[in-house]
């Protein structure tokens, strides 16, 4: 859609929609066990936010791109061509008429060609993630000048291309590239003035939500349900970033003991009981908001958990990541529709090894504790009495 208003743009709509077109080169060398490289491009079209929304002045005016690359790898263990289309947002750290250094994040699909024989191990279309740091130099300081329509772009991206397996041992692509490019702004008016951001009020918030999905634990095996139920409160420490604490349950009914052949890592589990699929802890939940948007990390500790990776697995070997005895991450992404009804997505995983995925929805109460933060709220004075309020006996 915004390509297509962006296609069929007047002179009039233009000169109130400031936007750039990019182009990059990109190098990059393949990572998790690999000595390959790859080569290849990024086109892409930005959108500097200048104001309209009072987030955009929370993230120091910052930059959404949509983009489209293509890579060249030469490990034969590697597929050899993928092609991406992804959606990014730049967060400027450091934002100057000459210099901008920016956080770079980002997700989308890619199309991928395997050059292996075993192709089970690949899907076709994949997922991607993206994050890194990106450097905008202008070639002048002088807003409105030819040459400051010009922009050189230098960065270093991660990538991630998964095979959209809902599997711990399936295989994915890893690879850190560098990038060079440049940025063209063809319209330069208005000069950008908006109005001043509003403050975010620091409110207490509690928030529940419940999800559902399905994981795997070998390609092509059976999709086991899954699912996550999560209350916490949560305090704004500035416009752009909040912390919070939430009590997890989590089920996971892979663990019912019936696929100790295919899955040695969880073989001790000899039995199909409830307890085996359940576990619960307590997180540090770090998130960012923008606007509708809340995206964060959340960091755990299993309280209640009765699944334990044993120091070595039946066949003698030692079993890796054992930590996920304790410790547990999420990803969760929120997007609320109201101040109270969201929508959720939420990525488990033990430091880099993902368990399982789901979607669902949750309810919150946004202004929780307002009346501890204004503890005169339900105090009223009568409007035909207002010389009560008058402070006597300071006239002369």
């Amino acid at each position: 859609m915004m390509f297509l208003m962006m296609g069929t743009i007047s002179m009039k709509a233009q000169q109130n929609t400031i936007f750039r077109v990019k182009a990059e080169g990109l190098y990059g060398w393949l990572l998790d066990k690999s000595e390959g490289n790859a080569v290849g491009g990024e086109m892409a079209m930005e959108l500097p936010l200048l104001g309209n929304h009072n987030w955009e002045y929370t993230y120091n005016f910052p930059t959404v791109g949509f983009g489209v690359g293509l890579l060249n790898m030469n490990d034969p263990d590697y597929m050899r061509n993928s092609i991406h289309a992804v959606t990014y947002f730049h967060y400027p750290v450091v934002h100057t008429n000459a210099f901008a250094l920016n956080i770079k994040w980002g997700s989308g699909l890619a199309g991928q060609i395997p050059m292996i024989e075993e192709k089970h191990d690949y899907f076709p279309l994949t997922g991607v993630l993206i994050g890194g740091v990106n450097m905008d130099i202008a070639l002048s300081t002088k807003y409105g000048k030819p040459a400051a329509q010009w922009i050189i772009t230098l960065g270093g991206n991660c990538m991630v291309l998964h095979n959209c397996n809902v599997t711990r041992r399936t295989k994915n692509t890893l690879l850190a590239d560098v990038s060079l490019g440049a940025k063209y702004t063809p319209n330069v008016w208005p000069l950008p003035m908006k109005h001043s951001a509003r403050p975010v009020k620091r409110i207490l918030a509690l928030e529940a939500y419940a999800t559902v999905g399905v994981n795997q634990l070998e390609v092509g095996d059976s999709y086991y349900p899954n699912g996550t139920l999560s209350v916490g409160a949560f305090l704004p420490l500035s416009n752009a970033f909040r912390v919070g604490l939430t009590a997890d349950g989590f089920f996971n009914s892979a663990y019912d003991g019936t696929q100790r052949a295919s899955n040695i890592r969880y073989n001790f589990i000899k039995e199909d009981r409830f307890g085996n699929k359940v576990r619960a802890g307590v997180s540090l939940a770090n998130e960012l908001t923008m606007d509708r948007a809340r995206v964060g990390l959340h960091v755990g500790v299993y309280c209640f958990n009765k699944i334990k990776v044993p120091e070595y697995n039946e066949l003698g070997e030692k079993n890796e990541n054992r930590i996920e005895n304790i410790l547990y991450t999420k990803l969760v992404t929120r997007f609320f529709f109201t101040p109270k009804f969201f929508t959720v997505v939420e990525v488990k995983s033990h430091l880099l090894k993902v368990e399982d995925a789901s979607l669902g929805f949750g309810w919150a109460m946004p202004d929780f504790g307002k009346h501890i933060k204004n503890p005169f709220a339900r105090i009223s004075f009568k409007k035909e009495d207002k010389e009560e309020l008058r402070i006597t006996g300071s006239e002369k």
